[in-house]
């Protein structure tokens, strides 16, 4: 059954216009089905499935998060469009690589009694992907004393570990998207000016490929934002910067993708702490963009965009999230200097392991506070490095 529904999902649309996504997802499921979800990691996957070398910095090469990231994004919307009365589903937990295979009450009865014996034993599988216990259909509603007891204690042990693993990786989140996942208004997603449509709601998977010029960065980072929304059952709508006024931002929650080409990205950000300019850092003419401190002048980092001649190696981001005095919203800025950048924004706001770190350098209580968080990616041949935190702020 579980083979069935992975053929279904990667020749769905949303996963075969792609070889990547369709050999990460077999991949991570056949692991799992041979027992051996424990070898199911990020190096091990760039090696099997992405002929990565075996000693390839997983730091500066993160095809294997980003690829994590999408898989996660399209089986979303794969179950969005699914039949309700699936009998087993595939699900990719948020920081996780294993995959978590649902199965319904009625699966367990759907084998014929003409198949082999072994294929109608049921699987009890974890969120991580391990098998638990695998019983005698016909014997174990018949467990009884010691033995009975031990299985039941460990299936109750074994569900605990995974529940409270499974509140680790997801708090982070909610830590810091607690106002979007709790709003009981439309979520306006703000981007950048590109050749589409003045007012959408939720992106198709053909959505990059019918507006080509969109910056493919940005994109990711709308991505990552509106698939936590979808998740959570949140409605969102997606609209260009040149066509949003100050209203539209005062109606509830907004996210801002990108910066110096989001005009609102600019305005909202320049009273804070951090923010971006244009060429100009203590009254110097740069190459570039840069994230200033107004706090401290001499703190800045200036992204390259090329134009002085040199190889384009860093850029920056700034990670905001903040009540905006002026709107009265509640405002998520996931804006980079540059493209690469904000590509690493998106990573580093969906990413409760990022995150989770980030949480590390942010003070008590910070949580219920505005925070402002400057990144750092590398970059190598024009791909995003792992986001980096260089700075913080909180108030």
């Amino acid at each position: 059954m579980v083979r069935a529904e992975l053929q279904a999902i990667v020749r769905s649309p949303n996963f075969r216009s792609s070889k990547r996504y369709p050999a990460f997802l077999t991949h991570i499921v056949e692991k799992t089905l041979a027992g051996e979800a424990s070898e199911i990691k990020e190096r091990t996957i760039g090696i099997d499935v992405f002929d990565r070398p075996a000693d390839y910095d997983t730091n500066d090469d993160p095809i294997v998060r980003n690829t994590a990231s999408e898989v996660r994004r399209r089986l979303s919307l794969y179950h969005s469009e699914a039949s309700a009365d699936q009998l087993v589903s595939i699900h990719l937990p948020p920081g996780s690589y294993r995959p978590e295979l649902r199965f319904t009450s009625s699966s367990a009865s759907t084998t014929s009694a003409s198949d082999h014996a072994e294929s109608a034993l049921p699987i009890v599988v974890n969120t991580s992907g391990e098998a638990l216990a695998k019983v005698d259909a016909g014997k174990q509603f018949r467990l009884t004393g010691l033995y009975g007891l031990i299985i039941f204690a460990l299936v109750v042990i074994g569900s605990f570990v995974v529940w409270l693993a499974s509140i680790s990786r997801v708090k982070p989140l909610d830590d810091v998207w607690y106002d979007f996942f709790h709003t009981r208004n439309e979520v306006l997603i703000v981007m950048p000016v590109a050749p589409l449509p003045p007012d959408i709601g939720p992106v198709s998977p053909d959505w990059l490929k019918n507006n080509p010029n969109i910056a493919i960065e940005d994109a990711s980072a709308m991505e990552r934002a509106s698939g936590l929304l979808t998740l959570h059952d949140i409605r969102y709508r997606i609209r260009l910067e040149s066509g949003v006024t100050l209203a539209d931002l005062r109606n509830g929650p907004v996210i801002l993708v990108t910066g110096r080409s989001n005009q609102w990205t600019m305005r909202l950000l320049a009273p804070l702490r951090y923010h971006i300019v244009n060429g100009v850092v203590n009254g110097l003419l740069t190459y570039g963009v840069t994230i200033e401190d107004a706090t401290n002048p001499q703190n800045h980092w200036t992204y390259n965009d090329g134009k002085s001649g040199d190889t384009l190696t860093k850029d920056y981001a700034i990670v905001a999230r903040f009540r905006d005095q002026l709107t009265g919203s509640v405002v998520m800025v996931i804006a980079g200097t540059g493209r690469n950048g904000t590509e690493a924004a998106g990573d580093f706001v969906t990413s409760p392991e990022f995150l989770a770190e980030a949480s590390k350098r942010l003070p008590s209580g910070w949580q219920k506070r505005n925070i402002e968080v400057v990144l750092q990616t590398n970059v190598i041949n024009n791909e995003t490095g792992a986001p980096v935190i260089v700075a913080t702020d909180t108030w």
